[in-house]
């Protein structure tokens, strides 16, 4: 059965393969813009079954990131329960959560820390209003699922960085990384989104579909994704250290922890990952 779904979003990263999965299973796809009033959205949204948001501001800073991150969910959501949609699914971010772990930690959805980025408390502070909307909507099913880095053949960020440096061959100071990040393809991700669509599934959830890997793993199965040899060497953990430091939020990206589990997410809502995780890195590089 085809479903009519709206998405707000639909033409960043994630919405546009999102958009695409939904166009293979012949479901009826409405795009919502980011402007208009509750009245204006609520008329959009008329005769829907889920409204999906993907929309969101990365930097965190400013009122641009305040409308993308708090304001906008909180009219999204009033417009979906106005017009009688039974399912909202919310993009988060692990970010929500924090933007790193301990080494050997890994983080999961009863987290009680708080974010310490601004990217972070911005998204946070939009989870949680659409939390203490949902109890005065009980026949909207909210779900906020949060993901960890996107990868993909179209991805930006740290992944991006890495291809490019393997695609030319360059030798990089990861050899005995020892750290662990946790990434989702964002194939599988979308997935995910209308799973919960579908289920009707309500609570927030961060979502994951492979264990998390070392910094060094991933640029050695980039590199062997694209027929090159993997140039990597080590520098010791001083060295790691200061060149971290050197490099921010980068040096954050390639040497920092983020670990996360999606074990929670998995057990409420199944399903088949398009990308296997025995091919996530390679799918991502060459799809």
């Amino acid at each position: 059965m085809t479903m009519r779904i709206a998405v707000a979003g639909a033409t960043g990263f994630l919405g546009r393969h999102l958009a695409a999965r939904l166009a293979v299973r012949a479901d009826e796809i409405i795009p919502i813009g980011r402007a208009g009033d509750i009245a204006t959205l609520e008329q959009k949204l008329a005769g829907c079954d889920a409204l999906i948001n993907c929309a969101g501001e990365k930097s965190g800073i400013g009122p641009g990131s305040e409308d993308a991150n708090v304001a906008l969910p909180e009219r999204l959501f009033l417009a979906a329960a106005a017009a009688g949609v039974p399912a909202f699914v919310h993009v988060s971010s692990v970010a929500a959560l924090t933007s790193a772990t301990r080494a050997g930690e890994t983080v999961s959805d009863d987290y009680e820390g708080r974010p310490t980025t601004p990217y972070g408390i911005s998204k946070r502070r939009g989870d949680d209003r659409l939390s203490e909307l949902a109890p005065s909507h009980p026949a909207v099913r909210l779900a906020i699922l949060r993901p960890p880095i996107l990868i993909g053949a179209d991805a930006g960020g740290p992944f991006a960085m890495l291809r490019a440096a393997a695609q030319r061959g360059l030798p990089l100071p990861l050899g005995s990384a020892n750290n662990r990040r946790s990434v989702v393809h964002v194939d599988n991700f979308a997935a995910a989104l209308l799973a919960a669509a579908e289920a009707g599934l309500a609570g927030t959830y961060i979502v994951t579909d492979s264990p998390a890997l070392s910094t060094d793993e991933f640029y050695a199965r980039i590199s062997h994704a694209l027929g090159r040899k993997p140039w990597l060497f080590p520098i010791g953990s001083a060295g790691r250290g200061l060149l971290r430091r050197l490099l921010g939020q980068r040096g954050d990206s390639l040497f920092g922890d983020a670990a996360f589990s999606g074990e929670r997410f998995a057990k409420d809502c199944p399903l088949d990952w398009p990308v296997p995780a025995a091919l996530l890195i390679e799918r991502a590089v060459t799809p």
